[in-house]
């Protein structure tokens, strides 16, 4: 009897210590989840703030080197085959590049020959720009921001064209999601989503690592569970975005359902071996007597 007490003190004393250090693994693995979201956040916001940078210098280095062209688009609007050498141009500079207009001092496109390319959003946010850059007389960037035109989500970048003087023009260029997909697809790891939301509509999302909005497999506005568990963000300077990551609900089940499972194949093991040990030794203690 004294045995079987002693046995089960000591499975309960096993339990305990598997318990408390099954819990402890449980806390290193949140902490370590955290500081990887942070660090994974952090490393795709700056690598899209870069890549939108070097598409504005790119940008205003291609209306410098292709001036003549541009200006001469800008005074003979009509001028298909001047239109069509620019935007063979912005193919090969730019593997994204969707489309690209002229605005006339008001901020309305120029170029009817692609108007149906550029939609009521892109119309409203060249004409805000321009009225910006005629206040501010800056060298300033547009902000950033998803443009659902529908089987062509992009975004945009303008820029003053050089020497309008008074008859401010803005030369406007729009750019497929491809590369910032790409980049939150190479800051992503398994456990975690990265995705970039609105700063102004923090439950919207506009990019994730399957594509644009409209390529999501799922519905593209987060929970209100969602939007808690994405408290690791960063907001992408001139622009709308922000990067989230939200944890892989069923990763983190799937691994703490992994550790109670060992915890308890551990402590079956010690029940099991003890149970065993107790067997035997009540067997050579009949035999002795």
């Amino acid at each position: 009897m004294e045995v079987f007490m002693i046995a089960a003190i000591f499975v309960l004393i096993t339990a305990i210590i598997v318990i408390i250090y099954t819990m402890q693994r449980d806390q290193d693995f949140t902490n370590h989840n955290s500081n990887i979201q942070k660090a994974l956040v952090h490393g795709a916001a700056y690598a899209i703030d870069l890549q939108l940078q070097q598409k504005h210098r790119h940008v205003n280095l291609f209306i410098d080197e292709y001036s003549a062209l541009i200006n001469h688009l800008n005074n003979y609007p009509n001028d298909e085959k001047t239109a069509t050498d620019i935007q063979n141009r912005l193919q090969q500079r730019f593997p994204d590049f969707f489309t690209f207009t002229i605005s006339a001092p008001n901020g309305e496109p120029i170029l009817q020959n692609i108007e149906s390319l550029v939609g009521e959003a892109c119309k409203t946010d060249l004409n805000n720009f321009a009225q910006t850059v005629k206040v501010s007389r800056k060298n300033i960037e547009n902000r950033v921001f998803v443009h659902p035109q529908p089987f062509h989500y992009h975004y945009d970048i303008m820029a003053p064209l050089p020497g309008s003087g008074s008859s401010l023009r803005i030369f406007f260029s729009s750019f497929y999601l491809k590369e910032i997909i790409d980049t939150l697809k190479t800051h992503s790891i398994p456990g975690q989503n990265l995705m970039l939301v609105k700063q102004s509509d923090p439950g919207l999302i506009e990019v994730s690592s399957e594509g644009a909005r409209d390529k999501l497999s799922r519905a593209p506005r987060l929970s209100a569970e969602e939007q808690r568990s994405g408290r690791f963000y960063e907001n992408i300077p001139n622009t709308d975005w922000r990067v989230i990551s939200l944890p892989d609900d069923k990763y983190v089940k799937s691994y703490r359902h992994g550790l109670w499972k060992e915890a308890t194949i551990i402590l079956a093991v010690v029940t099991l071996a003890l149970f065993l040990l107790i067997i035997v030794l009540s067997r050579l203690s009949q035999k002795h007597e």
